[in-house]
């Protein structure tokens, strides 16, 4: 490079460190401008306090002026740096350079000037300006600037510096606060105050609708008393709560906000609240969908966030929201805490399996915050309860054939079974009897009769049982419940007969207190009656009496179905655990009969009629007419409950003497097991000796048998003849027995002493022994063994002798006796038809006659002497009936309508009343021969009985009455000649009134009859008879006395021969003994009849609920019928 390049390039920087001095300069200068320039504004401002447009002026004359020195100062020289060969040229330039460098001098200039000349490229010019280059160039011409000249110009920095800092440490608000007015040209600024705000809230957000707090303190040297805010254009005091503290409350805000505050006239500056929304729930819906086993539709809840619902329950919880970002559930008990699901419209979702109870909370939240409130709920999981039942329960301890089971049973959503289980006592495992279930119901009763299994119910059999009750869960499955297992056991057989025998003491002594009864009753009735015979009119006693006879013979009535009801029980109970032969069933069945019958339907009706005549404060004439009429019947009825006594007796001691007999054999076949025993040589005899002893025990019970049996025969009237040496009988058989016992015991000692004796012998020689022994004994049995068994069978022998003696006995006095009443039967049949032909000759005779005609007073001693006749009858049927069971009380019956019609008969012949005399005559024939036609049908009874006592084991068909056809053919007669007679009024009446009686007689007679036929066309033709019967009845008592009446009399009559036609065809005219089931009315506590009235009343109103119906409501419905059954 040439040495003018070289200078060019040294005057080139040159220029450059020449502006950048320059710069220096300048800056430092702008910045004592700017700082003296900011020191003179905030001086002018801070004494001034200039106003907002003052501080503007101010403001843009401090800028402006400092732009302007800026750009003088530093921007300028800034300019010129940049282009600096511009404006500085090199002439300038070397002038500098040579004042600056006295060597230079002009050299510099020179140069430059003749580079300017040679632009024609002269070569010596060119070597001139090379040459004085070389010579110019070794100087560096940037040395000619020294930066530290800018140092004198640093003083005019420091001063406004130093002021500025002085400032800061001691007057710092003359800068600061001044400063801010000056920028701050637009906002006003008050005087300062000798005290400030201080706003102690950091955030001015508030939310919609809720209340904002304003928290402002004071602070200075002076505290103002009371502070107050602009807003709206109001002022309104803050509340102090402090000293220097004041509050103030926005309430409920709506919209942005600008308040202000001021205390003693100064103002703080303008603050505005701005108010966002929470995020808020504005509806939301529950959803329920229930376990499909309660079978119940979907149920929508809104706006209820607590629920109740069954375990299993699916909820669906849909929400309708405000401002909402998110929303949140949280289950605490269950563990969950999840989103809600948000779907494209905005709202939210979630669903949840309830299967436990829970709090759960709802959040929202969106950007500026949670939901305000809190909202908790709860939901409910109902579990499924278990069911509940109770057992009230009737065992049937008189025949053991039934148990009675009744309760209630509940359960929150109902039930799926409900069974009875049961175990005899010989099976493995429990049976299973499903009872019936009204699902419709969750509070129902149950009641069922379980009839027991008769095969398995035997004496000292067990049953047991309970109730088990599922219901229909169907999220856990069917839970299950049951009662205590319970049981049933039958007595043994002993007991079951002591109690047969207790009840049968009882049914006695009640049959006694009950004829007392009856004779008390007639005896009081006689008295009224002899009370009225000399009365006009009744007085206060004579009601008094007969209200105490209706209640007395109310009272006797409940004590004969009482005393009905249990010799039925113990009859039946006998049947099942004791049964008896032929003959005593048959006799049973007609005593019960015979006690269904005492108190006949015409005694009841009487009583009832007086008791209507007390009402109606009716005639003393009809009182002493019914008095009378009681009076006989009374009479009737004392003596059918002391025929039934008798017979009750007859029969018992017929029973006890078969249960004897067959006790006596069973110990016979004992003895000779025995016997079988003691002869087999393995038996052990102390084994034997005992059971020897429970044979003795046994045969001493059975004396103690035997000796009750005779005490009940000498309570009869008439006792049979037992053997008299009875007692020593059995002192013999126990004696022989005392005898086996003893050698038995005395073979068990020497046994006993022979094992000791060879325990002490040695082994060898014991073995030995024992062979030998076995050797000697072999086919042969000890003395004491063979003493034994010849003193057993004696015993045996002796018992088999006592056994044949009573069933001789027995068979004998059957025998004997129905000989002997067969024969008596058939004299008073004799009897009765001479009476009949008797007092029929008497009848014609009075019709012959008037009162005046002398034959009156001999025809009416002949009656006198039928009476006297009658009387003999009756007593001798009275004695006979007591001991023949076959005698109906209809029989005894007839015998006092017999004597009645006498009565009646020699009553108008006292009044010499010839035409009613012989109407009673009429009657008392119609008695006497319906007694012979029935006594004969009994005759025929005995005889076909007596003739077939040898078919044991058949059963024999209950008689088809033979002479009823007869009977009616009477009866029809009689309508005919009582219409045919004219009479009239209470004549015809009475007339009327006895017919009606009469074929009510026989109308009841066909009815027993028809109770043991089959249902073919026999028992269809009998159902019409009784129908046309029933017709004629009433045609009777209304007195419709037509030709249609006579009419279906005929028809009756070819009817009832048709039937009898029909029965002998079938070959049971001689004697049919229909057997029927014997109803037997359980008789249970009042508690399970409740049950059953409870399950009859389910029913019914179980007709009222609709088929289809809301859960809700059918649950009320439940609770309301178990109310109803509460308060019934």
């Amino acid at each position: 490079m040439s040495s003018n390049q070289l200078l060019k390039q040294q005057l080139q920087a040159y220029k450059k460190k020449f502006y950048t001095n320059r710069l220096i300069k300048g800056s430092i200068l702008f910045l004592a401008f700017f700082l003296s320039l900011f020191i003179i504004a905030n001086a002018f401002e801070f004494s001034a306090r200039l106003s907002g447009g003052g501080r503007a002026i101010l403001f843009f004359s401090f800028v402006f002026g400092s732009l302007l020195a800026f750009f003088w100062f530093v921007g300028k020289n800034l300019y010129h740096l940049r282009n600096a060969q511009k404006h500085l040229s090199n002439e300038e330039a070397s002038k500098q350079i040579g004042a600056h460098f006295p060597e230079i001098s002009d050299k510099l200039l020179n140069i430059i000037q003749l580079e300017k000349l040679n632009r024609a490229q002269n070569e010596l010019l060119l070597a001139s300006i090379e040459q004085k280059s070389k010579e110019v160039g070794k100087i560096s011409f940037v040395n000619a600037i020294d930066y530290k000249g800018n140092r004198k110009y640093l003083r005019y920095v420091i001063g406004p510096g130093a002021i500025i800092v002085i400032l800061l440490l001691f007057i710092p608000q003359f800068l600061t606060e001044s400063s801010t007015r000056i920028i701050n040209y637009n906002t006003e600024f008050l005087p300062e105050a000798p005290f400030s705000f201080s706003i102690k809230n950091t955030d001015f957000k508030a939310f919609k609708g809720e209340n904002f707090t304003l928290e402002v303190n004071t602070e200075g040297r002076s505290i103002p008393q009371n502070l107050y805010v602009w807003t709206n254009n109001r002022k309104v005091k803050a509340n102090k709560t402090g000293p220097e503290s004041f509050q103030y409350t926005f309430t409920r805000i709506q919209a942005d906000t600008k308040f202000s505050l001021e205390a003693e006239s100064i103002t703080s500056s303008e603050y505005k609240i701005e108010v966002v929304s929470r995020p808020s729930l504005s509806l939301f819906n529950l959803e329920l969908e229930f376990p499909k086993y309660l079978k119940r539709e979907k149920e929508q809840l809104e706006n209820s966030g607590n629920v109740s619902v069954p375990e299993g329950t699916i909820v669906k919880w849909k929400f309708d929201t405000d401002n909402t970002d998110e929303v949140k559930l949280n289950f605490p008990e269950l563990d969950i805490y999840e989103k809600a699901k948000k779907s494209s419209n905005g709202t939210f979702s979630y669903e949840q399996k309830i299967s436990k109870s829970s709090r759960y909370s709802i959040q929202l939240k969106n950007e500026y915050s949670l939901n305000r409130d809190s909202l908790v709920f709860a939901v409910e999981a109902v579990k499924d309860r278990y069911p509940e039942i109770t057992l009230d329960q009737y065992q049937d301890t008189v025949l053991f054939k039934s148990l009675v089971l009744g309760g209630n049973i509940t359960d929150d959503h109902g039930f799926s079974r409900l069974s009875i289980f049961y175990q005899y006592q010989d099976d493995q495992n429990f049976e299973e009897l499903p009872l019936e279930l009204n699902k419709a119901l969750n509070s129902q009763s149950y009641y069922k009769v379980f009839n027991l299994d008769s095969a398995k119910i035997t004496a000292g059999a067990e049953i047991k049982y309970y109730v088990q009750v599922s219901d229909n869960d169907g999220v856990n499955g069917s839970k299950s419940v049951k009662t205590s297992t319970y049981s049933f056991k039958i007595p043994s057989k002993e007991e079951i007969e002591e109690e047969i025998d207790r009840t049968a003491e009882k049914v006695q002594k009640d049959i006694d207190k009950t004829l007392k009864e009856a004779k008390e009753l007639n005896e009081k009735l006689s008295e009224v009656d002899e009370r009225l015979k000399t009365k006009k009119e009744l007085d206060w006693q004579d009601e008094k009496l007969m209200q105490d006879i209706l209640k007395q013979k109310d009272q006797l009535a409940e004590k004969l179905e009482e005393l009905k009801k249990e010799n039925q029980l113990n009859n039946m109970k006998k049947e099942q655990f004791s049964p008896q032969n032929d003959k005593i069933q048959e006799k049973m069945n007609q005593l019960q009969e015979l006690m269904n019958d005492i108190l006949d339907d015409e005694t009841k009706k009487l009583y009832d009629e007086l008791r209507e005549l007390l009402e109606e404060q009716g005639d003393i004439s009809e009182f002493r007419d019914k008095i009378e009429e009681m009076k006989n019947k009374g009479g009737d009825l004392e003596k059918e409950i002391e025929r039934t006594l008798e017979l009750f007796k007859k029969l018992q001691f017929d029973m006890k003497l078969e249960q004897n007999i067959k006790e006596l054999e069973q110990a016979i076949k004992d003895q000779e097991q025995l016997i079988e025993e003691t002869q087999n040589e393995k038996s052990s005899s102390d084994s034997l000796s005992q059971k020897q002893a429970q044979e003795k025990k046994d045969l001493e019970k059975l004396q103690e048998q035997m000796e009750k049996l005779n005490e009940l025969n000498e309570e009869r009237k008439t006792p049979d003849d037992l053997p008299s040496d009875l007692k020593e009988q059995f002192e013999e058989i126990k004696e022989e027995q005392e005898k086996a016992q003893e050698e038995l015991q005395q073979e068990s000692e020497q046994e006993n002493s022979q094992e000791k004796s060879k325990e002490e012998q040695e082994k060898g020689q014991e073995e030995q022994n024992e062979k030998s022994e076995e050797e000697q004994q072999k086919g042969k049995p000890s003395q004491q063994r063979q003493n034994a068994t010849k003193a057993q069978q004696k015993a045996a022998e002796k018992m088999k002798e006592m056994k044949k003696n009573l069933e001789s006995l027995q068979g004998g006095m059957e025998m004997e006796q129905q000989q002997e009443n067969l024969e008596f039967l058939k004299e008073l049949v004799d009897n009765l038809v001479t009476l009949s032909f008797n007092q029929e000759d008497l009848m014609n005779s009075f019709r012959e006659i008037r009162e005046s005609d002398p034959r009156f007073v001999d025809l009416t001693q002949k009656q006198l002497k039928l009476k006297d006749d009658s009387k003999i009858v009756q007593d001798s049927l009275i004695s006979l009936s007591q001991r023949v069971f076959q005698i109906s009380s209809f029989v005894m019956r007839e015998v006092s309508e017999m004597n009645r019609q006498m009565d009646g008969a020699l009553d108008e012949l006292k009044e010499k009343r010839i035409n009613q005399a012989t109407g009673k005559q009429q009657f008392t024939m119609t008695s006497i021969n319906n007694l012979a036609l029935l006594l004969d049908d009994i005759v025929q009874q005995m005889q076909n009985q007596m003739a077939s006592s040898s078919n044991k084991g058949n059963k024999k068909n209950k008689p088809m009455p033979g002479g009823l056809s007869e009977l009616q053919k009477q009866l029809s007669e009689q309508i005919s000649e009582l219409k045919k007679s004219g009479k009239s009024g209470r004549q015809l009446s009475e007339e009327l009134a006895k017919l009606a009686a009469e074929q009510q007689r026989l109308r009841n007679a066909l009815e027993n009859f028809e109770t043991g036929v089959d249902g073919d066309n026999l028992g269809e033709k009998i159902d019409k008879l009784i129908n046309q019967m029933e017709k004629n009845e009433e045609d009777l008592i209304n007195k419709n006395l037509t030709e249609e009446t006579v009419e279906r009399q005929q028809e009756i009559l070819t009817r009832l021969l048709e039937a009898e036609n029909a029965m002998n065809e079938r070959g049971e005219d001689e004697e049919r003994k229909g057997e029927t089931a014997t109803d037997y009315d359980i008789s249970v506590p009042e508690s399970l009849n409740e049950y059953l009235k409870a399950k009859e009343k389910e029913i019914e109103l179980l007709k009222t609920i609709p088929a289809v119906l809301n859960p809700y409501y059918k649950q009320e419905t439940n609770k309301y019928f178990k109310k109803i059954k509460q308060k019934n």
